[in-house]
């Protein structure tokens, strides 16, 4: 898992799956946003960028090759 969701202060308003480019994130049952594709995560930080609430952390990896 690449991200953390703060799912008690997450509103479900979208916007990190409308903007991660590689379409990693999808909204949940409950309306919470999750990994679909872990593995295919960019590490890019939009998702955390454009959360209005603040509600996600990246998570990088221990090694970076």
């Amino acid at each position: 898992m690449n991200l953390s969701f703060n799912q008690e202060s997450c509103t479900g308003c979208g916007a990190c799956v409308k903007y991660c480019p590689g379409h990693v994130l999808e909204m949940g049952p409950e309306g919470i946003p999750y990994e679909r594709y872990p593995d295919d995560c960019w590490y890019c930080g939009v998702c955390q960028v454009e959360c209005p609430q603040d509600c996600i952390t990246l998570l990088f990896p221990y090694l970076i090759r």
